[in-house]
This record gives structure tokens, sequence and C-alpha cells, in this order.
């Protein structure tokens, strides 16, 4: 009895687990299945989710826009008033007061570019003036020189002893002599200097056009915002760089801040410019004239016979000469000086001061 018994129980077990191998698996909805439970550490769970960030314009969710006056999530409110938009706040532009903006306050505002929201560039000035003083060099061209008519003296015997004759001879001009002159040698001395002069060049300003260290530009809002009182503005808080921290309000000249806008900032709006040169000029120097003589065999001034230089030394034995002509050199050289720069280029009267909220 106790073998049959165990028999039937064997028996029983196997119908049943052939009966569960034929249940119906597509009976299970895996659709429904939610995962494991909060705070489980299955295997194979995902990355989290990227960090929120905030950018001028856009609330911390991401969905609401907080500069531009609609309700971009729906959800029935608009801007600073959207919960979405924490890190703005209202503000209230003072009277006579242009704002709100973002201020950016350092080199080359031509490369920076105005955030989403914010597309109206206005430039405040700057300061700090950049503006190196240089000149070109001086130079000078060869000296211009006038000298005087040579003299030239004749003698009667061939050491240039007994003077005969003193006569001015105009430079380049042949000059016919009489048959019957009876002179023997010759003696010149140089010609005076009448007038010397060197002109100068060089001397102009070479410096780059002046411009700002800090150039300042203010990023206005476009259009107008939302969720805030009659007169006030949605306007960001916390600022990403390059722009200075804060909301701002700008006004021509010189001012004190309004309040609720300490932070102050003054910018020149004009340079006045008189950055210059010296004068170039030139200095003679060495500046002489010579001049030289030479006689002919014919009145035409073609068949030289000799040649005399006015240095005071005699010419002796001089053969006989039908005609003449005198020719006037000058040498020397100019020295240039002047050319260094003057003035500067400094701030102008003319003033932005721009005022933010801390």
């Amino acid at each position: 009895m106790r073998r049959s018994a165990v028999s039937r129980l064997t028996a029983l077990v196997a119908l049943v687990v052939a009966g569960a191998c034929t249940l119906d698996f597509d009976q299970f909805d895996s659709a429904g299945y939610q995962g494991p439970p909060a705070g489980s550490s299955g295997g194979g769970g995902g990355a989290p989710p990227p960090p929120t960030t905030t950018t001028t314009s856009a609330g911390s969710g991401g969905g609401e826009i907080c500069t531009n006056g609609d309700d971009d999530d729906r959800d029935g409110e608009v801007d600073c008033a959207d919960d979405g938009c924490d890190g703005f706040s209202c503000v209230a532009v003072p009277e006579d007061w242009e704002g709100p903006g973002l201020l950016y306050a350092g080199p080359a505002s031509d490369e920076v570019e105005c955030p989403a929201g914010f597309p109206t560039r206005v430039d405040v000035g700057g300061r700090d003036v950049e503006a190196p003083a240089t000149c070109s060099p001086c130079a000078c061209g060869e000296p211009e020189v006038r000298c005087d008519d040579p003299d030239i003296t004749a003698y009667v015997d061939s050491q240039c002893d007994d003077a005969a004759l003193t006569v001015g001879l105009p430079p380049g001009v042949c000059v016919p002599l009489s048959d019957n002159l009876p002179f023997d040698s010759f003696d010149g001395a140089p010609p005076d200097v009448r007038s010397a002069s060197c002109p100068a060049s060089g001397g102009e300003p070479t410096g780059p056009a002046p411009r700002f260290g800090v150039q300042a530009l203010v990023c206005a809002l476009g259009s107008s915002t939302g969720g805030c009182d009659a007169g006030e503005t949605c306007a960001p808080r916390d600022v990403d760089d390059p722009f200075q921290p804060g909301a701002c309000v700008w006004r021509e000249g010189e001012r004190r801040c309004p309040q609720g806008f300490g932070e102050r900032h003054v910018f020149a709006r004009d340079v006045i410019d008189d950055r210059g040169c010296t004068r170039c000029t030139c200095d003679e120097d060495g500046v002489r004239c010579t001049a030289t003589t030479t006689f002919f065999a014919n009145d035409d001034c073609d068949d030289p016979t000799i040649s005399v230089r006015h240095d005071e030394s005699c010419a002796e034995d001089a053969p006989a000469a039908a005609s003449l002509r005198v020719e006037v050199a000058a040498t020397g050289s100019c020295q240039p000086r002047g050319g260094s720069p003057t003035g500067e280029a400094v701030e102008g009267e003319d003033r932005m001061t721009v005022c933010c909220a801390r």
C-alpha cells in the first residue's frame, strides 16, 4: 500500500509540471513593468540625466524663456512670475535712464556677441586710451647751393707776381679773349657760398588711431517682458561671463547711480588726440663752392689748352688762348634733425555712466 501511494504521488507531480509548461506567456504585459523600485540597485541602470543649466534668457527648467513676455511652458505664468525664472527678478528702470541691459567692459568689444534676448548693441565708450605717438624719420635731399661768380686774376709775368687784371666770370659762358692780352699766368680763389639749403622730409605721425584699452558695450533687451508690475522689466540677476554681473542701466554724462544700482562705471565717449611731431629740418654740413676755368685755342670754347682750378694756386706759363669758360660746382651734405613725437591722446569730456545692480 505504501508503494502504491508513492507511485500515485509521483504521477500527480509530473502532471502538474507538464501543465505548467503549456502556459501562454503572452498573457504577461511587459509594458506594464515599471522597473525596480526607487533606491534599488538592480544592474543595467541608465546614466543620470544631465544637469540643468541656466542661460541669460531661459529659466532654470529650460521651458520658460524669461525675457520675451510669453508663457512658453503653458503653466499660466509669464517670465518673472514663472517658477522656472528663479534666476531673474523685476527691475524698475529709473526715470531718465535707459535699460536694462548687460554690460561688457574689456578688450575688443566688437568681437563680443550679445546673448539671446538682448539683441540691441549700445556702444557706451571706454577708458584707458591706447595711442602711442610715433613719427616717420627725418631725411634730407641733396643740398641746394648758390655760389657767387668766381674771379680770376691775370698776370703779365709767369709766376703770378705782377697782376694785370681781375675779372668776375659768369659760370658756363664762353668768353672770347682779345688777341693782344699779354697774360702769362693766372690764379683764382674759390667762389663764396651765396646761399645753401637742404630739402627736408619726414616727421609725419605714424602711430595707430587711438583706441580704448577697455571698451564698453551694453546689450539691451529687445522686447517687452512680463511677470512684473507696471514700469518693471524682468531681467537676469546672475549673468554669465564675459558680462558684468547684474542688470544695468545707463545715461549720458557723468552721473551718480540711482538707488538699487550701486555698481558705477564711467566711460569716455570720445578721444582728444593732439599727437604730432616736431618739424624736420636739415643742417648744411661742409658746403662749399669750387670753380675751374678752362682756356681754349679758338674763340668757340671747343679746343681746350689748359684748365686752372680756383684754389689760389698759380697756373704758370699759360699758353696763348682765344676764349675761356668757367664752371662752378658745389659740394657738401645735409644732416637731419627733428621729427620727435609730441603730445598724447586722452579721454574726452563726453561721458557715459553705467550703473549695475549688485
